[in-house]
Formats: structure tokens, C-alpha cells, sequence
């Protein structure tokens, strides 16, 4: 009798579990923790160095300074809402958090993870007011050109800005939308959407190397800070689509000769004999650098790229923008391949694809090798502010925890091309 009102206890609790359980279709989440088999073997690539924002680090030994660096910029923010004289700090503060409350539960669904236990809707509302209003006032300055770190110091200010773009370490953007509503109230009290992005995109825009400015459309959703960097620097097809089609009107066409144009075409499917066995995965990887270069092809820095994603490859001349490889771009380019990564209804909505893995997957089959670095090096693609063994074992770890139809990706045709000219050449 008893072990039947065990079991009967347990299949309710399982079925509660069940029930709360969301569908694919109705995947909240937005906000990823990395499998920890990735996020321990590189820590530096993907967990806060001086500020944590969210509550995956929230209270993390070793990040106490710029928490008390947080209410600074809390007590500052507050005072730029005071509109009306007769309303001081506190009761800007108070809005600030009932409207965070109002919020809680929203929030929370955002993380793929669960801290109930951990972190009370009390204290989870105080860290979206503090860590929201920091994002904001930090970001205000930089556009008024001040630095917003402790003391001003520049090294700080670089260690912030690169750690609140890392992938674990955000809020939801609806928060940030919020706070900055209360503060700066457009007519009738509306969200001044553009006034809001225009504080994030004049810091984020072009932050990498080659790329010009994308400017989201004010109805973008927008699900964090990584997010909304991804849409300002990574091209989407439409865009492109747009510039390819102004560039034929006017006659001006791609400066090689050879666009890659991808986006208007159709997927790439493995070469296939007539019984269904792959004959060869022509266009899964290419060569590396050095092997390339001995086959032939010849490697060049393009002049005028339209980002950093703009390769082409024609005649034997693979075309490539100019990048460096340093510590901030390394933290930046992981953690947007993370973002690809992802899953859930933020990666999923991307219009980039997988653009930024497929460049990743790229360099990364370029370079396996020291001598590979030197071939782009020596060419003026690869600007190397590491050591040329590290800049190898940083693009094989990203690679190696990364999933994607290599026959499939935007890059795809230009793997083809190249394969196949590798081949032709032996």
C-alpha cells in the first residue's frame, strides 16, 4: 500500500514537471550558459574579468569593485530621470523598481537556467535595476565621450565593455527598454525606441574590423546587448541583397569580379554517386593556408571589403578582408559564434545565418599550423597580436565545440570553389 502511494505521489510530481515543461515552439529562453566542457577549457573566452551583469556571476569573487562601481552609476542614471523638480532620486529609484518587479517573472524566463534557490524575486529585481541602469549610463557616457570605469582608466573601461557583451553575462533588452522609458519618456510617456538604440549603436556599430555600421530597424526585437551587437555589425541578406542589386543598377560592380553573393542561392548538396555514397565532402572544408599557397592560390587582403565577411574567390585569388587576432577579438568573434550556437528563439531569428561560424570554420581551416599564420600574415590579412601557436589553438577550439551543415552554410559555395581548384591544381 505504501510503495502504491509512493509511486502514485511520484507520478504527479513527474507529471507537474511535464506540464510545466515548454514546447520547442514555445522556447523562452534567450540567455544560454555555454556546456561547461567549453566554458571551463577557456574561461578567459567567456566568463567576466572585472563586471558581472545577470545572474549567472551575479556576487562572483573578484568582481566586488565594479559592483560598487554599479551604485555610482546607479546614483548617476537616476539623476539624469529627475524631470520633475519635485520628484527626487528615491522616487525615481522606487519606479525604477516596481517597474523591475513588474518584470521578474519575465525575466527569469529568459535564462535557460534556473537560480530560484539562489537568488529571491526581491533580489532579483534590485539586479536588473542595477545592472540595467549600469548598461545605460555606461553606454550614455561612452557617447558623450567619457569613460565610465573606475577612476577613468582606459584598461578598465575595455575589460567592462568586452565583458558585457559576453554571452552569460546579460539581462533581457526589455529591461534595459523600461528603465530608460522612466527616465527619458518620450511623448505620452511612449518607449523612445530610437533614442534608445541610438545610445547602444553608436558604441557597438562597426566594433569589427572591416565592417561598416548596420543601423537595426526600430522594430527589431532586440533579446540583449550580444544580440543587438550582432545585428549592428553582421550582415543579413536583405541588406546585402539591396546593396548587390543598387550596385548592378549603377553599374558598379564587385571590384574582383567575383561576389560572393550567397545569399540568393540555393544550398550546395554534397557530390553524390548514383548509388547515394558521398564521393568527397568538396565543399566541407578547405585546405590550409600554406597547402593552398603550394597548390597555387594565391592569397590577398582586399582593399575595400563591405565587412569582414566579404571573401571571394576567382581565378586562383582568394580575396579577404584585413583582421586582427588579439585578446578582444578573440573573446568578441567566441562568443558570437556562441550566440550562433545557441539555439533557442534568439539564434533562431538571426538574419546573418551562421555567418560568423562560417567564417570562423574558415580562418580556422586555414590555419593549422604556424606556417598557415605566416601565409596570412605575410599577405596582410591576419594581423597577429598573438603568438602564432596560439592564434592555432584558439581557432581549433572554437571550431571543435561548434555544429553546422558545412555543405549548407552561407560560405558554402566558396568552400566548394576552393576544394575544387585545390584539387584541379595537384
Amino acid at each position: 500500500m505504501e510503495s502504491r502511494i509512493f509511486r502514485d505521489a511520484r507520478v504527479e510530481a513527474m507529471q507537474r514537471r511535464v506540464d510545466a515543461a515548454h514546447s520547442e515552439a514555445e522556447d523562452p529562453y534567450t540567455i544560454f550558459r555555454l556546456p561547461s566542457a567549453v566554458r571551463e577549457r577557456h574561461p578567459d573566452l567567456y566568463e567576466p574579468k572585472v563586471v558581472s551583469v545577470g545572474p549567472y556571476y551575479y556576487g562572483r569573487a573578484g568582481l566586488g569593485a565594479a559592483q560598487q562601481h554599479k551604485w555610482r552609476l546607479l546614483r548617476d542614471f537616476l539623476s539624469r530621470g529627475k524631470n520633475d523638480k519635485d520628484k527626487g532620486e528615491e522616487d525615481q529609484l522606487g519606479a525604477c523598481l516596481r517597474a523591475a518587479s513588474s518584470l521578474e517573472a519575465d525575466a527569469r524566463r529568459c535564462y535557460a537556467e534556473g537560480f530560484d534557490d539562489e537568488m529571491g524575486a526581491d533580489d532579483f529585481a534590485e539586479m536588473l535595476v542595477l545592472d540595467g541602469c549600469f548598461l545605460l549610463e555606461f553606454f550614455l557616457r561612452k557617447g558623450e565621450g567619457q569613460l565610465a570605469a573606475p577612476g577613468g582608466a582606459k584598461w578598465a573601461w575595455q575589460h567592462m565593455y568586452h565583458d558585457v557583451l559576453l554571452l552569460e553575462n546579460q539581462i533581457p533588452f526589455f529591461v534595459l527598454e523600461k528603465l530608460h522609458a522612466l527616465a527619458f519618456p518620450g511623448q505620452d510617456g511612449a518607449l523612445d525606441r530610437e533614442a534608445l538604440l541610438d545610445i547602444f549603436y553608436k558604441a557597438l556599430a562597426g566594433d569589427l574590423p572591416s565592417s561598416r555600421p548596420i543601423r537595426p530597424r526600430s522594430d527589431k526585437t532586440i533579446h540583449h546587448l550580444l544580440h543587438l551587437h550582432y545585428e549592428c555589425n553582421v550582415r543579413n541578406s536583405s541588406t546585402d541583397a539591396g546593396d548587390i542589386k543598387a550596385r548592378k543598377a549603377n553599374g558598379n560592380g564587385d571590384g574582383n569580379g567575383g561576389s560572393l553573393a550567397v545569399w540568393k542561392q540555393s544550398p550546395v548538396p554534397s557530390p553524390r554517386s548514383s548509388d547515394g555514397a558521398v564521393k568527397g565532402r568538396l565543399t566541407s572544408m578547405v585546405p590550409q593556408a600554406a597547402k593552398m599557397e603550394e597548390a597555387g592560390v594565391t592569397f590577398k587582403r582586399k582593399a575595400t571589403p563591405r565587412d569582414m565577411f566579404d571573401v571571394t574567390f576567382r581565378y586562383g585569388v582568394l580575396h579577404m578582408p584585413a583582421f586582427v587576432v588579439d585578446e578582444a577579438a578573440k573573446v568578441l568573434l567566441a562568443n558570437l559564434v556562441a550566440f550562433e550556437q545557441g539555439g533557442g528563439r534568439a539564434a533562431s531569428q538571426l538574419d546573418g545565418g551562421n555567418l560568423v561560424t562560417g567564417f570562423v570554420a574558415l580562418v580556422g581551416s586555414l590555419v593549422n599550423t604556424p606556417r598557415d599564420v605566416e601565409v596570412l600574415r605575410r599577405c596582410g590579412i591576419m594581423h597577429c597580436m598573438v603568438t602564432h601557436e596560439e592564434a592555432v589553438r584558439y581557432f581549433s577550439h572554437v571550431l571543435q565545440y561548434t555544429t553546422m551543415d558545412y555543405d549548407r552554410h552561407l560560405l558554402a559555395c566558396l568552400f566548394r570553389d576552393v576544394g575544387e581548384h585545390c584539387q584541379w591544381s595537384r
